[in-house]
């Protein structure tokens, strides 16, 4: 009879993705790994493989949505589109909660890797991809509400605005001390695209 593994691996796995969302990968050590999982350097191996099949289970595990909403729920959840590409961009200055690092593990991992990894670029690729089509759609939409500026291309806005994102969350892992810097970025972008400043919204 096969023994019952001695840990939760939905757990372990989480305890990972967070763990190198905060030290990347090559910062991250087995030792490193064994601690913060609390399990046996036999029981990692065994039930994921290595170190690297690891990190590619916890960052799909992160694209997935297991630490928050994805991009494209935050998009979907208000209203008015311009509003939720605002909240959006913002999450990059909400205070990390719950254990959660600051930044984004994609945007990490991009940062990191780049295009060195095939299995870990062909992830981050697809997460920006994605990220653009969402934002593509909100656009669309706030065209047809009435709320784009004129003259703003939506395809070319989302690009813009996908690349936005990914600096903002680069700029998030350096701290509390770039708010300022990320929310005037915000404010410029959503003016660009007609969004009324913050102070006149509900």
């Amino acid at each position: 009879m096969a023994r019952t593994k001695e840990f939760d691996p939905d757990a372990a796995l989480d305890a990972a993705m967070r763990l190198f969302w905060r030290k990347g990968y090559e910062g991250t050590s087995t030792s490193d790994l064994t601690d913060e999982l609390g399990i046996a350097r036999a029981s990692l191996y065994g039930t994921f493989g290595s170190k690297h099949a690891l990190y590619l289970a916890a960052l799909d595990r992160f694209l997935s949505g297991a630490a928050g909403p994805t991009p494209a729920d935050i998009l979907a959840s208000r209203e008015s589109a311009l509003e939720s590409i605002r909240d959006l961009l913002e999450t990059s200055v909400v205070p990390p909660q719950g254990g959660t690092p600051a930044g984004c593990f994609a945007v990490n991992a991009t940062v990191e890797h780049g295009d060195a990894d095939p299995e870990i670029s062909q992830r981050t690729t697809g997460n920006v991809g994605r990220l653009e089509v969402a934002l593509y759609g909100a656009l669309l939409r706030a065209r047809a509400e009435g709320e784009l500026a004129p003259g703003v291309d939506p395809k070319s806005a989302a690009t813009m605005l996908t690349a936005l994102n990914h600096g903002l969350k680069v700029l998030a892992r350096a701290g509390e001390g770039q708010g300022d810097r990320i929310r005037t970025a915000i404010a410029s972008a959503m003016s660009m695209l007609g969004a009324p400043s913050r102070t006149d919204v509900d």
